[in-house]
Parts: C-alpha cells; structure tokens; sequence
C-alpha cells in the first residue's frame, strides 16, 4: 500500500464526517445503495483517488444514534467506516462518517457537501 493512501484516505474521511444525507421513503431511512453511491463519491472528491468500492452492512435507519458498518475499497485495501445518524428531519436523515482505523490526532469533523437523495 502507498504511503500516500493513508494521508488521502484521513483527508477524505475527515472531510465526509459531516455528510449530511436524506431519503425520500417513508421510513426515514437512507437505502444501502445511495448510502454507498455518496460515501465512495464523496470520498473520491475529497482525496483525488479513485475508490473502488463501498459496501454496507445494510441501510440506515432514520434514528438517532443508529448505525451501519461500511468498508471502503481503495487500492485493494480495505478501509472500515462507522455511519451514524446524528439528526432526522422529517424524511431528511443527517448522518456522519468515521474511518474505524483513523488516528487520534485526525481532526474529527469538517463540513461537507450534501448528496441528493432520488
């Protein structure tokens, strides 16, 4: 692995801990898959590499405090992520991001885009 993946990766990751989120059912959840199309895009504009994948456990539930365990594929490596709601609104679900394996001395959050929701 390069030794420039970490650096970018922690970037990324600090960048999308504010990724804020929303879905249009009525179960205020985000669905797997748009969880996933907006953690690797975003990912992939905050580093300037190419993510090969993300994959959930499932979807997220519109309720604070829940979460759901991704894992990022980025070089062949494996990148475990924790998303956790922080805020629902309506059927809006606010959510952040967390690199499981991030260091302590990686600033926790910074602002970050929101992704539309279809």
């Amino acid at each position: 692995m390069s030794r420039r993946l970490p650096a970018a990766l922690a970037a990324a990751l600090t960048a999308v801990a504010a990724l804020a989120g929303c879905s249009a059912l009525s179960d205020r959840t985000v669905p797997r898959s748009d969880l996933e199309n907006a953690v690797q895009q975003l990912m992939e504009e905050q580093s300037g590499q190419q993510v090969e994948s993300v994959s959930c456990d499932g979807d997220l539930a519109g309720e604070v405090d829940a979460s759901v365990h991704c894992t990022a594929t980025v070089d062949g490596e494996p990148v475990g992520l924790t998303v956790t709601t922080t805020d629902v609104d309506g059927n809006d679900v606010r959510y952040e991001v967390r690199n499981d394996t991030a260091t302590p001395t990686q600033p926790a959050t910074e602002p970050a885009p929101s992704p539309s929701a279809t």
